[in-house]
């Protein structure tokens, strides 16, 4: 038995061609994060769409949840081919989570879909929220980011492993404790290896992600979210302040 995080984008906001921004599955069903492209990328490496049972934002800009209309549509379009889907739960952000998903259901027609439409149940956190199911357990605490976001720890009761992953943000001390002895910390670095000056746009960079993996005394960072060009320099620079720093390849999967 063990934890696995399957990356299906690492990149930017805008990720080149053959790339997705930042989105990853935990255990094979619970995906953070939709990117560009999520339901088409779980089927490249091997995952079903069909399979995911809830769905954590860790907030609303676009690039992090411009793919839920495929993967709801998706869901709805193949359920038929199985005996038994599991309900989708989402979660996420309790200022936007409603807005967000009923744009999106309105979007694919819901009305117009053959079959029905088996709405998935919303979860609206607000920040300091916790979430418990038989099999993990949700903690989260608020991000520096122009719009509402949450950094989540999520452990797997299974294994008692835990991951901390933190969305878009600044610099942000509080990480520290929501993350502190964690198993794997997955963390923004927009900024590539630059610490930046102005935080008003909110999102860090790898220096920044290091500082807090190291005071956090995690056993691992992931970093996340940056141009592929930039994504070596990010890791060297990270590695000089705390050495098992990794960027994970696309479809790449960790096991904890």
């Amino acid at each position: 038995m063990a934890t696995t995080i399957t990356f299906l984008g690492t990149s930017s906001v805008t990720p080149g061609a053959g790339h997705d921004t930042a989105s990853f599955i935990i255990n094979r069903k619970y995906l953070v994060d939709t990117g560009w492209n999520a339901a088409i990328r779980m089927l490249s490496h091997g995952i079903s769409p069909l399979d995911i049972e809830y769905l954590f934002f860790t907030h609303f800009h676009q690039d992090h949840y411009i793919s839920l209309p495929q993967v709801l549509f998706y869901r709805n379009q193949r359920s038929r081919d199985r005996e038994h889907v599991p309900p989708l739960h989402i979660l996420g952000p309790e200022e936007d989570i409603e807005r967000i998903v009923n744009l999106t259901t309105q979007f694919i027609q819901i009305e117009k879909l053959k079959g029905g439409f088996a709405h998935p149940e919303l979860h609206p956190l607000a920040a300091g929220a916790e979430f418990e199911t038989a099999e993990f357990r949700i903690d989260t605490i608020r991000s520096i980011h122009p719009v509402p976001g949450l950094v989540y720890r999520f452990t797997d009761k299974e294994t008692s492993k835990s991951v901390a992953f933190t969305g878009d943000t600044a610099y942000h001390p509080p990480i520290i404790e929501l993350a502190r002895d964690s198993d794997l910390l997955i963390h923004e670095a927009s900024h590539g290896p630059n610490r930046p000056s102005d935080t008003t746009w909110g999102h860090a960079g790898s220096p920044d992600a290091a500082e807090i993996a190291k005071a956090a005394k995690v056993k691992r960072l992931a970093l996340i979210h940056c141009a592929e060009d930039g994504q070596e320099a990010a890791v060297d620079a990270a590695r000089e302040i705390f050495e098992n720093t990794i960027w994970p390849e696309d479809g790449e999967t960790v096991t904890l």
